[in-house]
């Protein structure tokens, strides 16, 4: 059964634009980056977007994908040791020598949060046993996420002209990634320490990876961000990853949570410095407060809600409680009110046992201001065995069992009833024959008195 169910992927296209809102209260904001999509986290709706279809250079965030196939394929707790390959990778990295272990799970963490090239290899390689087997699974991945524009060559992001995503692919990709607690775990946290050198050339020591995602805790850089002078640090992040090469520029995967809503920004190609490092900052941070200004997420409907019930064919029961599988939530701009989120149940009448728990048997179809928004599964609350013989006419096993004990109890009082009448009988029966006998004895005792009495006159 899918993991997660259907989404919101919608956006309205103003002609003629190069920015494009959906349902905007307000301006959208002046960004520099070439490639950009703002999406509601917790629906999936595309809410912004900018060049999201152009096929870009994602620098690091290639690591976001690398990082949700190794969760899918790797142990934690795997010791890894790097080779030549790991040894040599260039770029940010940890400096790994050949011959260095290292636990998949410090791998991964310092991958992400220090963005270190070499761990992004040393871990691919874990898992396929070579860059390019791995890179298979990564562009799988993404053809499986539903990505269209995406083709990675290495794990890492370091430059190939081949190595190529769009800003919708990677919030497609990102949104996927941080249905993974761990995942959220790793790119929330602003710094981490690992072990590392642990049977090598160099002794064992432990050392602190801090991240490179200013939006998390940066205090100290100042930029503009409109006619605002601001330090980077963005209330509510939770993440994501940095990117930077001089073709792709500055590029940052960001999301923030407030009031109940959690906005993924993505940026591509932003201008900036010579490392790239302040206008993904500025961009991401006036696409979320963008977001946060003019939509909000909310609660439809919850897991687990009743929405029916279904008949049983064949089954032990004849009868089954039908459940939403998922919570249901909406994307609604700040002028708009609840009242324009509808839906519609639809439920399977009958089902054929056997089947197990979560078995989908409808649907809730969600319905923005008359317009279809997404389809979400409705799903059986328990499983059902296949029934006895009386289940072919639609008696289910509770119910023969139901009408066994009944019919036990009938027989069982019914024969007490009778032994009850059969012991009265014989009771009365024995009274009877003690009567008579005692009145034929007494026939008896007068009868001879009457002779005594007949001699004594002779």
């Amino acid at each position: 059964m899918k993991k997660f169910l259907s989404v919101f992927l919608a956006a309205v296209l103003l002609a003629g634009a190069c920015l494009v809102p959906a349902h905007a209260v307000s301006d959208v904001p002046d960004i520099t980056a070439e490639g950009a999509v703002v999406m509601d986290f917790t629906t999936g709706e595309v809410l912004f977007e900018k060049g999201a279809d152009t096929q870009l250079y994602p620098a690091s965030l290639t690591k976001i994908l690398t990082a949700l196939v190794v969760l899918e394929n790797l142990s934690m707790g795997k010791t890894l040791k790097a080779d030549e390959e790991v040894a040599s990778t260039g770029g940010s990295r940890l400096k790994m020598k050949n011959g260095e272990q290292i636990s998949a799970k410090d791998a991964l963490y310092a991958m992400m949060i220090g963005s270190c090239n070499d761990l992004a290899v040393l871990l691919a390689k874990a898992v396929s046993g070579s860059v390019s087997e791995f890179c298979k699974l990564m562009n799988d991945k993404a053809k499986e996420l539903g990505c269209t524009g995406t083709n990675f060559v290495n794990p890492n992001g370091l430059h190939a002209d081949d190595h190529y995503t769009t800003a919708h692919d990677m919030a497609i990709i990102t949104r996927a990634a941080m249905q993974s607690p761990v995942f959220r775990d790793i790119v929330r946290s602003e710094a981490y320490k690992l072990t590392r050198g642990k049977g090598a050339e160099k002794p064992e020591t432990v050392e602190t990876i801090t991240t490179t995602n200013w939006l998390l805790n940066d205090t100290t850089h100042t930029m503009y961000v409109g006619s605002s002078r601001r330090t980077p640090k963005y209330e509510g992040c939770i993440g994501i990853k940095t990117g930077h090469t001089p073709q792709a520029r500055g590029c940052l995967a960001a999301a923030a949570t407030r009031d109940g809503s959690t906005m993924l920004t993505i940026v591509l190609h932003s201008d900036g410095d010579s490392n790239g490092s302040y206008e993904r900052f500025v961009d991401s941070i006036k696409l979320l407060d963008w977001a946060f200004a003019n939509y909000r997420t909310v609660s439809v409907l919850k897991m687990g809600m009743e929405m029916g019930t279904l008949k049983v064919k064949k089954g032990k029961t004849n009868k089954v409680s039908a459940v939403l599988a998922s919570d249901v939530y909406a994307t609604l701009s700040s002028d708009q009110d609840d009242s324009m989120i509808t839906y519609d149940v639809e439920l399977d009448k009958t089902i054929k046992a056997p089947f197990n728990q979560g078995t989908v048997c409808g649907k809730v179809t969600v319905k923005h201001d008359g317009e279809f928004a997404g389809e979400y599964e409705i799903v059986t609350a328990a499983a059902v065995k296949e029934g006895g013989f009386f289940s072919n006419f639609g008696i289910s096993d509770e119910v023969v069992k139901k009408i066994g004990k009944i019919l036990l109890f009938v027989i069982i009082a019914a024969f007490l009833i009778f032994a009850g009448y059969i012991g009265a009988l014989k009771i009365k029966s024995e009274r009877i024959k003690k009567r008579k006998a005692a009145r034929a004895k007494a026939r008896r005792e007068a009868e001879e008195r009457e002779r005594e009495r007949d001699k004594g006159l002779f």
